[in-house]
C-alpha cells in the first residue's frame, strides 16, 4: 500500500497538490459537492455530505436471520457514495483514487470489493486500492496513512468498532488534508465519536424491474441519519428510503414511498 500510495504522491507534488485541492474544491461548490443527487436528503445536509471529515455508517441491527443483507446493503450503500465523490473531482487535476481497508476476518465474512463488481456500480477498479490487514487496528493505521497522503479521493474502512481516540485521529486527518472518511462499523457497536455524519443502513426489496418482472430492479436502501453535524437542531432521526440509478449514477427517493420520505423515526421504529 505504501507503494501504491507513495506511486501517487509523486504524481501530486506540494504544487500540484495544492492545484488539485482548488480543483475539487471548485467542483464541491455548492452546484457540484458531494451529493446523493435527491433534494430531499441534500437540503437537509445543506448541499451535501463534508468532503474533510469522518462520516460512520452502520448496518440497521438484525433481529432474526442472518446479518449478512444489512451488511451487503451498508457495502454497497458506500460503494455508491464512492461513485459520486469521484464524480465530484476531475481525474485530470485532482485525486481520483478511493483506498478501501477491511481487516481478514471481516473480509473472510462479508468479502472484499470485486473488479466487476465495482465497473457494474460505474466504479473503475483501476480507482481502488484496496488493502485487507491482519487486525483492525492495522485497518484503522492504514485509513490514516492514506488520509495523511492526500493523493486520495476517498477513503473507506470496515472496523467492528472504533474508539473515540483512533475516531478523532481520522477525523482530524480528513480535515487537515481535505480528504473524506467512510467507516463503516458493526450494527450494535457503540456509535463512533468525531464525525460528522452517522447512517444507518437497512436491506430494502430492490425495484421493478422495467422489463423483466422476474428480474431485480434498481437497487433500494432503508436509510436513517441518525446524526448531523450541520443540523444541530435536529431532534429526531430522519429516515428515508433510496433508489440508486445505474444509468445516473444519482439517488433518488424510492417512488413507492415518496411520500413517506421525510418521516421521522421514533424511538423503537424501524428505518422508514
Amino acid at each position: 500500500m505504501r507503494a501504491r500510495i507513495a506511486t501517487l504522491e509523486r504524481s501530486h507534488t506540494p504544487q500540484n497538490t495544492r492545484a488539485a485541492n482548488a480543483a475539487c474544491l471548485h467542483e464541491t461548490s455548492p452546484a457540484a459537492s458531494w451529493t446523493f443527487g435527491t433534494p430531499e436528503l441534500d437540503g437537509h445536509l445543506a448541499g451535501g455530505l463534508e468532503t474533510g471529515a469522518l462520516h460512520e455508517i452502520k448496518p440497521e441491527p438484525h433481529t432474526t436471520g442472518s446479518a449478512f443483507g444489512n451488511w451487503a446493503a451498508t457495502l454497497g450503500f458506500a460503494a455508491r457514495l464512492a461513485v459520486r465523490r469521484l464524480q465530484t473531482c476531475d481525474p485530470a487535476s485532482g485525486p481520483s483514487h478511493v483506498l478501501w481497508c477491511c481487516p481478514s476476518a471481516l473480509a473472510h465474512e462479508f468479502g472484499l470489493p470485486h473488479g466487476r463488481g465495482l465497473a457494474a456500480l460505474g466504479l473503475s477498479p483501476a480507482s481502488c486500492l484496496v488493502v485487507e490487514t491482519a487486525r483492525a487496528v492495522d485497518t484503522l493505521w492504514a485509513m490514516e496513512e492514506g488520509l495523511r497522503s492526500a493523493s486520495l479521493a476517498l477513503v473507506i474502512g470496515v472496523a467492528p468498532d472504533v474508539a473515540l481516540t483512533p475516531a478523532r485521529r481520522l477525523s482530524l486527518a480528513a480535515a487537515g488534508h481535505s480528504t473524506p472518511c467512510l467507516l463503516l462499523t458493526a450494527p450494535r457497536a457503540a456509535a463512533t465519536g468525531a464525525t460528522a455524519t452517522r447512517w444507518r443502513i437497512g436491506a430494502h426489496s430492490s425495484a421493478p424491474h422495467p422489463f423483466d418482472a422476474n428480474a431485480p430492479g434498481a437497487a433500494r436502501y432503508a436509510v436513517t441519519l441518525e446524526r448531523c453535524r450541520q443540523d444541530r437542531l435536529a431532534l429526531q432521526d430522519l429516515s428515508l428510503f433510496l433508489e440508486w440509478s445505474d444509468e445516473t449514477h444519482r439517488f433518488r427517493v424510492a417512488p413507492a414511498v415518496a411520500d413517506r420520505a421525510l418521516a421521522p423515526r421514533y424511538a423503537g421504529g424501524s428505518a422508514g
